[in-house]
């Protein structure tokens, strides 16, 4: 039978219970719309929605909290292109601790930081400290978290340090994803996990400073640069140098004044170093001799006896250089030449001595005295003995006032005798006086210098001889005419 639709005749047809049923029905329908509509209405406020709401909200923090673990261990396998896929172009990294310590902004600068820090590390591994926390609030988001970064330093792979962080990341919602644009890594401590049995540290420490000394005999200031912290100071004691060298600048400006002098140097230790280790500071004491070859004489071969001391510290995993002592214990010759070298320096010296006396020049007569040199003068008006270099410059004013003009010649070659660092000149020598325009006098001196070697003279390129002690005794009592002679 083919369905049809009911017709009001139809319906008037009916019997009456049959038209009551179908009213029933219709109102059945009707009403069940209605209370439908006002329970969906009502389920926006009531327990069960709210709380798939919170459930909805919840996956937030997550979605933020594997955004901050993603980007630690990013850190962790050192991958600077996916660490910085995190960031908006404008985001901060804030350093706190260690030489890193700096606030950096854009993405090529934050990437240059952490390409620095990578470099220092072989490997990394972190842990969470406790569990981080993170809070949302419409489009931002933040992460705290007690950070423990564990690292192997390069170069020294049987060490494992650690670093101790207080992270905070602050993300911003960009479509479906969470990017930083402000991020603070604060170092609130550090150490060494792994202890280093203090046998490799020692060698660990004197192979550095055999490395140190190889650098400077060939002479690479290149090489001594990295060696040194920033706060570094070199001690140099003895000869010209003499001085202290604060910052990584001063103190290599000083070795490249040093290495002008020598075109070849060696090394070697005269005993095995002795080292000291105690936590991070290490410290090597060596008696060491360089052996060098002068810039201006070829030919010559000298030596110069050091009493080195090095203080190390451990920075990032290597050992730097804080402090250095340079102290000159003994300086000489070893070549064939030797004799005749510091003879011709000693009698160039004394001959150079008695002709600054006939130009009567004081300035460069004194440049050869020692500050506590001894004069003695035998016979004449300036009979006595002087100590000390302002005494003898006096006498010698004295005796310049006296004489217009003044000249002088050997009479034999002088003797010279050197021994050790001393040497001693003998001669008899005859100064020839101008009184006036027309009296002229002379005066033979039975001549004794002592010389004492003070060490390397920068500026000569020579070892420093010093007059310390010096006869000058005038045969006869007293100036004579020259007519006499």
């Amino acid at each position: 039978m083919k369905n049809r639709l009911i017709s009001v005749a139809d319906v008037l047809s009916m019997k009456p219970v049959m038209v009551a049923l179908i009213v029933s029905i219709v109102l059945v329908v009707v009403f069940a719309g209605a209370f439908g509509y006002a329970d969906y209405t009502n389920a926006k406020t009531n327990a069960n929605y709210q709380n798939a709401v919170n459930t909805a909200n919840g996956f937030k923090p997550n979605a933020v909290l594997g955004a901050a673990f993603e980007h630690w261990d990013y850190i962790a396998i050192e991958n600077t292109t996916l660490v910085a896929s995190q960031y908006l172009p404008n985001a901060t990294l804030k350093w706190i601790g260690g030489p890193l310590s700096g606030t950096y902004t854009g993405i090529s600068k934050i990437n240059a930081t952490w390409n620095k820090f990578f470099g220092l590390w072989s490997a990394v591994w972190l842990y969470t400290v406790n569990p981080p926390v993170a809070s949302v609030s419409g489009n931002t988001a933040q992460v705290t978290a007690p950070v423990q970064f564990v690292l192997t330093p390069y170069g020294v792979n049987n060490t494992v340090d650690y670093i101790n962080v207080s992270y905070t990341l602050n993300f911003m919602k960009s479509g479906t994803s969470y990017y930083i644009y402000s991020e603070v890594w604060h170092i609130t401590g550090t150490g060494v996990v792994a202890q280093i049995p203090q046998q490799v540290q020692a060698q660990e420490v004197e192979a550095a400073a055999f490395e140190h000394w190889d650098y400077i005999a060939i002479e690479n200031s290149s090489l001594l640069m990295p060696e040194y912290a920033s706060n570094a100071t070199l001690d140099w004691i003895g000869g010209p140098l003499t001085g202290t060298y604060s910052g990584v600048s001063s103190i290599i400006s000083t070795w490249d004044k040093f290495f002008n002098l020598w075109s070849a140097v060696w090394f070697y230790t005269i005993a095995p170093p002795t080292v000291s280790v105690s936590g991070r500071t290490a410290v090597v004491t060596s008696e060491n001799q360089f052996i060098v070859t002068p810039t201006a004489q070829n030919n010559t071969v000298e030596y110069l006896n050091i009493s080195y001391s090095l203080t190390y510290y451990r920075i990032s995993g290597m050992y730097m250089i804080t402090h250095e002592v340079w102290h000159i214990t003994g300086t000489g010759y070893i070549s064939t030449n030797e004799m005749k070298d510091e003879y011709n320096q000693v009698q160039a010296m004394a001959f150079s001595h008695w002709n600054n006396i006939a130009i009567e020049n004081l300035t460069l007569v004194m440049q050869q005295y020692a500050p506590d040199a001894v004069l003695h003068w035998i016979n004449g008006s300036l009979n006595g003995t002087y100590r000390n270099y302002s005494a003898i410059n006096t006498t010698w004013d004295k005796f310049f006032g006296a004489w217009i003009a003044v000249w002088f010649y050997s009479e034999n070659p002088p003797v010279i005798t050197v021994k050790g660092d001393m040497a001693y000149v003998n001669a008899t020598v005859q100064f020839v006086l101008q009184k006036n325009s027309t009296t002229f006098d002379y005066i033979n001196v039975s001549y004794e210098i002592v010389y004492q070697n003070m060490g390397f003279n920068v500026k000569t390129g020579q070892f420093q001889y010093q007059i310390v002690y010096e006869v000058f005794n005038i045969l006869g009592g007293s100036p004579k005419p020259l007519s006499e002679v």
